[in-house]
């Protein structure tokens, strides 16, 4: 699945587009049932991490459907230390998982923070 035959044009553009920046070091695209399109991942990890991921974004779009019944999610992105996940999951059309290295700024300039979540 490397190759972006058989896409459609829109989706070419959003590949196109995304692989022009800086960092990213994977894009999965999949259509509304959740059936592979494109990666530009190994296999092995697409298919470990495409499901986890968009049901995670369907639960993220409950939880905001809870709150205001009128909204929906359209995006969601999650950061780690070293990576970013960008999914694009609307309702219907093609679902978009992006995965970006983070550039760290060098270790001596600012010591990390540490971050307490409790209130």
């Amino acid at each position: 699945m490397d190759n972006s035959a058989g896409l459609l044009p829109a989706d070419e553009a959003i590949l196109k587009r995304l692989s022009t920046y800086r960092g990213v070091e994977g894009i999965i695209l999949t259509n509304e049932e959740g059936q592979l399109h494109y990666t530009s991942l190994d296999n092995n990890v697409t298919f470990i991490i495409t499901p986890k991921l968009l049901a995670f974004a369907e639960m993220a779009r409950s939880a905001i459907r809870d709150i205001c019944p009128t909204d929906n999610l359209v995006s969601l992105r999650l950061r780690t230390k070293h990576k970013e996940v960008m999914v694009v999951a609307p309702k219907d059309g093609i679902r978009v998982i992006a995965i970006q290295k983070i550039n760290l700024p060098s270790q001596s300039a600012q010591p990390e923070k540490e971050y307490n979540d409790n209130f």
